[in-house]
């Protein structure tokens, strides 16, 4: 046997010595770091034991948080600000906690702000309403769950104008508006700008004739938050549209309650804040006889007018005997 043989056995003989000794030190400490990770569960996993609520996230924005094709427009029009990704697909917010920012996924992001989401934990548990620890996913009970908190991880500016509102100080939550049906049964389409009922039950729009004037009131009567809620892309106007007699447009006029802001300084003055009111005269042309008022609101600030969503209208006409003067706010 050559010197060289020796050698190498010598070598590769201490080698696996080495790695024996070591596993037997990382069995006795536990510090096997592949044994140490739990396993966590996917999306899909769900499905199995909760037919009915992935029916209804899979109905919802947050199913589609991510894959939207408005949304994917939206990140590349606002491409100097890449922050907003992370909340459309984010890693379990609650295994983070909810002091933390939000960690854009690396994987798996086409599911959008899915169960894992909101429910998963650090431990590969899942936060529940109570504890099941027969259960295969084993729920704990979390109670940020059923806090504004937890919404306000990636509801950022909402949750900071819900805190200033009587319904903070009441204990009436984002999941007590949102989460809820008409019935009170909790429900995971989380309705927001989209449902048009929710839409129309925030606001008032009043609006009255004075001679040569129109006034026209909107009030955020019923929202836990500055109307619109989301910040940047949502707008919001009145239109007065004016006609004669004949049926002709005589006049046409738009004011803005909220348009687009860059995304970190807009102001809470371009919306309506919870439970104030906005007020605007419009001048009515003298051969006006009829005008019709909307409250439009539009999801995006690239959509035309026609596809604007029309919250409130009233049509009001002038008595042919009127006679200028100067009119009063409602």
């Amino acid at each position: 046997m050559t010197r060289r043989i020796v050698i190498l056995r010598l070598v590769l003989g201490c080698a696996a010595a080495a790695i024996f000794v070591g596993l037997l030190l990382a069995g006795r400490h536990g510090e096997n770091p592949r044994a140490a990770q739990p396993t966590r569960l996917a999306n899909q996993d769900c499905l199995r034991c909760h037919a009915q609520v992935w029916k209804e996230w899979s109905g919802s924005r947050h199913a589609e948080a991510w894959r939207s094709e408005v949304v994917q427009a939206s990140f590349r029009h606002f491409g100097f600000d890449r922050k907003c990704e992370s909340c459309h697909a984010p890693e379990p917010l609650l295994a983070a906690g909810i002091m933390s920012d939000p960690v854009l996924r690396s994987v798996g992001r086409e599911s959008g702000v899915d169960c894992t989401s909101c429910h998963a934990l650090a431990d590969a548990r899942v936060a529940a309403s109570r504890d099941l620890p027969e259960a295969p996913c084993r729920p704990r009970r979390e109670p940020l769950l059923a806090d504004s908190q937890a919404c306000g991880v990636c509801h950022a500016a909402i949750y900071r104008d819900w805190q200033s509102t009587r319904y903070a100080a009441e204990g009436k939550t984002c999941q007590g508006c949102h989460m809820r049906t008409a019935s009170g049964k909790i429900t995971h389409a989380c309705t927001g700008s989209r449902d048009t009922a929710l839409l129309r039950s925030g606001v008032r729009m009043r609006a009255r004739l004075e001679r040569d004037s129109l006034w026209v009131a909107v009030t955020n009567h019923r929202t836990g938050h500055n109307y619109p809620g989301e910040r940047h892309h949502r707008v919001l106007l009145v239109e007065v549209m004016q006609y004669d007699a004949a049926g002709e447009l005589v006049a046409g006029e738009q004011a803005q309650i909220k348009g687009v802001t860059p995304f970190r300084g807009e102001s809470s003055a371009e919306r309506i804040r919870s439970g104030q009111t906005w007020r605007r005269q419009f001048v009515l042309a003298p051969e006006a006889s009829r005008a019709r008022v909307r409250l439009l609101y539009k999801l995006f600030p690239w959509l035309p007018d026609r596809e604007a969503f029309a919250v409130a209208e009233q049509v009001l006409e002038r008595a042919s005997d009127e006679q200028p003067q100067t009119g009063t706010a409602p």
